[in-house]
């Protein structure tokens, strides 16, 4: 185990370590994976608390990790996310604001499926949202708008 402190050199920030006091961007990408796999981490607001805690606790149970709170490599793993090598993640979680090519792929399948009328632009704002929604709503899924796992495999895509 790496205890050095004051240094933390991921080359993908959304692996750094986060606990109970955390704050910030890495910490609102944590809280909206942890509510698209259906764990509730209270207030989406970047402040990583106790419901937050609870929310990882019960993630950490239900995955076999280790429960001690602390979302290090193997939580964020078990999120989808790839720490480390930069390796691509084709089922990113994507939600009103997202932008990039896995918002094109994203908009290109909810095309195909009859879902999405707008331009594939690789923006996904309110009519990709919209769509994805419609989408969830077809399928039984949690209506949310948030493009996770369970919404990725309802498309189709094999996200290893």
């Amino acid at each position: 185990m790496n205890h050095r402190h004051g240094y933390d050199h991921s080359h993908d920030s959304t692996c750094s370590v986060l606990k109970e006091g955390s704050t910030g961007h890495d910490v609102i990408k944590l809280q909206e994976l942890l509510l698209a796999n259906g764990y509730s981490p209270g207030k989406i607001d970047g402040v990583f608390g106790p419901k937050t805690k609870s929310a990882v606790l019960s993630f950490q149970a239900k995955n076999n990790l280790v429960q001690d709170g602390i979302v290090g490599k193997h939580t964020w793993s078990a999120l989808g996310v790839h720490c480390g090598s930069p390796a691509i993640d084709h089922c990113p979680t994507l939600y009103e604001g997202t932008t990039g090519p896995a918002v094109i792929n994203l908009q290109g399948i909810l095309k195909q499926k009859g879902f999405y009328t707008g331009m594939i632009d690789g923006v996904f704002g309110p009519i990709t949202k919209t769509a994805v929604l419609a989408f969830q709503s077809s399928m039984g899924l949690v209506q949310d708008g948030v493009v996770g796992r369970k919404t990725w495999s309802a498309l189709g895509v094999h996200c290893f």
